[in-house]
């Protein structure tokens, strides 16, 4: 077994796809026991490299990943053997951060988060190719719907799940965290721990 130290950067910058089996459990995260800590360990994390330490990190938990054949010209797919709670997430909360960058008109450092939640159109073979991660089937309509929302997104109008709670979650902390007055720095402050 082969074992790296990677950042997520690392993880969901290329083409890729990152599939959960079927036999994985679906999104059980929640708010207490995980969302709300790991929010507070970015705040932390930027405060640390701000006040005196730009190369300091995070450990977020071991994956484990399987590389599947696919056939030539098709996405480099893995399927997520363990694991699969933490990427979720950092793909909810990801896609929340590109939201509100969006929304801002913040383009540049959206375009910066982007690639790591979608692939680009010029690699994608199939609708299911769209998003770097695709989780189990009981997820999938869930993570489609809040993943493809359209910003400012309307958080009613998606079906109500762990996986719209987790993004509408990371999307309020963000926002509250950017606040106003010197939203642009604070805004490339997060996207660079992030």
């Amino acid at each position: 077994m082969k074992t790296d130290v990677v950042k997520p950067k690392d993880i969901f910058y290329n083409p890729t796809r990152l599939t959960v089996p079927l036999f994985q459990r679906p999104y059980v995260w929640s708010l207490d026991e995980q969302w709300a800590p790991l929010w507070e360990d970015i705040v932390r994390l930027i405060d640390v490299i701000e006040d005196h330490n730009p190369d300091a990190t995070h450990f977020l938990g071991a994956i484990v990943i399987q590389q599947v054949p696919t056939r030539l010209g098709a996405l480099p797919t893995w399927n997520v053997i363990d694991g699969q709670q933490r990427m979720t997430t950092l793909q909810l909360l990801l896609d929340a951060l590109h939201a509100q960058l969006e929304r801002r008109g913040m383009t540049d450092l959206a375009e910066q988060v982007l690639p790591l939640v979608e692939n680009p159109k010029s690699f994608r073979k199939a609708e299911e190719d769209r998003f770097k991660l695709w989780p189990t089937n009981r997820d999938r309509v869930s993570f489609a719907a809040v993943m493809a929302a359209t910003p400012p997104i309307s958080y009613g109008s998606i079906p109500e799940s762990r996986l719209r709670d987790a993004h509408r979650f990371f999307s309020e902390a963000i926002a509250e965290w950017l606040g106003g007055n010197d939203a642009d720095q604070r805004a490339a402050l997060l996207v660079g721990a992030v």
